[in-house]
């Protein structure tokens, strides 16, 4: 049997989306978000005339984190930045299994410094740079009308 070789920082980078490293609690895609279910201080942030909704946060390791809500409250897309990954197991909730899958099958050509995984109805993209990790994850059918990959940022 052949034994694949990831690169270092690959498997690294993979370490950090399983491992996490925040602890803040968001809504998982595809579900309920935190915005609808109207926890106390909840803002939800329009823009583009109403038609993209979503709810940010800000943990104690100054992760930021977007919850992209439909009108019936359900997370269609959650993106991220800081200077560390956020628990993005948390974050995929029912779909990282796929994301991880696809991370594993793309590895060799993952870039240094960013990655993308496109499986199925999932899109994930995610991007390190001196300190500073970005990406953001979607599900490309249950985007609203109107709404594109580019309003996710």
């Amino acid at each position: 049997m052949e034994k694949i070789r990831i690169p270092h920082y690959v498997a690294t980078c993979l370490g950090v989306f399983v491992m996490g490293a925040s602890a803040c609690a968001h809504a998982q895609l595809g579900t309920t978000g935190a915005a609808a279910a109207g926890t106390q201080g909840d803002v939800v942030h329009q823009a583009q005339g109403g038609l993209v909704q979503y709810h940010e946060t800000t943990d104690a390791n100054g992760i930021v984190v977007r919850e992209y809500v439909d009108s019936s409250g359900t997370v269609y897309a959650v993106s991220w930045r800081g200077p560390a990954m956020p628990d993005v197991q948390s974050l995929l909730g029912g779909y990282f299994e796929t994301f991880r899958q696809g991370a594993n099958a793309s590895a060799g050509d993952a870039g240094l410094h960013t990655s993308r995984v496109a499986s199925g109805d999932l899109v994930v993209e995610n991007r390190m740079r001196l300190r500073e990790f970005t990406g953001r994850a979607w599900l490309v059918s249950a985007l609203p009308p109107g709404v594109t990959s580019t309003d996710i940022q």
